[in-house]
């Protein structure tokens, strides 16, 4: 928990720096150009389907009289909106995520190597191409997912419980192999997978919680690039002074005298 508290704080700090700031501005903008794109080409169709949606799970969308009236209202207004967030949100958070890994990670890898991880060696083996097809992999996960879950949004809680876990897991899966491609080996790689624990996920939900915010939505790229990269390269820190063979111990240093005494003994 404490771990989680003190990469999240550190991320936001390290994002009101002048270069991260400078990368905020840049991935907001990208992002806003693509998002409203998407929105005006998809929302009439997305609404149709939404309402086909309900329709065939039960939910009559159709004009009613008298007593039904208001009720069907009530649910046209809380289901369709719901039911629209449902479609329109992977393709908002699958972009967001593709654009920071792409994008935004590479740069913040950088800036944090230099200021908090000079020590750091560079032992990575992955490219770009992986780096490619485990975000799509990831995508495609994240996107059948939230398909599949669709129909749980109807138990009471769920609707806020799944979106959270399933952009949480994106967020991971993503930022984990994108955090440490330059760094860490195959081998380290899958150790450190191995081994993700809650911190990883707190962090991870903390971040899409966040997303779900409107004007926080815009910076998240950039700082849940900085969380999931200093919280996985102190992983990776810590992992190989765990690895490192221990010293013999201190040096014993012989002063003249005591050299010369030995020489004459």
């Amino acid at each position: 928990m404490n771990d989680a508290f003190q990469v999240l704080l550190a991320a936001l700090i390290d994002s009101f720096r002048p270069k991260m700031l400078m990368l905020t501005l840049v991935s907001v903008a990208a992002a806003l150009v693509f998002w409203i794109v998407i929105i005006w080409l998809s929302v009439d169709p997305i609404m149709s389907l939404a309402i086909s949606t309900l329709g065939w799970m039960g939910f009559e969308m159709g004009v009613p009289s008298g007593e039904e009236f208001f009720m069907l209202t009530w649910i046209k207004a809380i289901l369709v909106p719901l039911t629209v967030f449902g479609l329109l949100w992977p393709i908002v958070a699958g972009s967001a995520v593709l654009l920071a890994g792409l994008y935004v990670t590479p740069t913040v890898v950088k800036y944090l190597s230099a200021k908090d991880f000079p020590h750091l060696a560079r032992q990575g083996e992955s490219g770009m191409v992986m780096s490619v097809w485990v975000t799509l992999k990831a995508v495609v996960v994240f996107l059948v997912g939230w398909i599949v879950t669709l129909p749980l949004w109807l138990i009471p809680g769920m609707a806020f419980v799944l979106p959270l876990v399933l952009t949480a897991y994106l967020l991971i899966a993503v930022m984990r192999f994108d955090a440490l491609s330059e760094h860490a080996t195959k081998a380290e790689f899958k150790l450190i997978k191995k081994q993700d624990s809650t911190p990883a996920w707190l962090i991870g939900i903390s971040c899409a919680f966040l997303s779900f915010v409107p004007p926080i939505l815009l910076i998240m790229p950039v700082l849940s690039a900085l969380a999931f990269t200093r919280y996985y390269m102190q992983s990776l820190d810590q992992l190989r002074k765990a690895s490192s063979p221990p010293s013999n111990g201190p040096a014993i240093e012989l002063s003249d005298d005591t050299f010369s005494t030995k020489l004459i003994n």
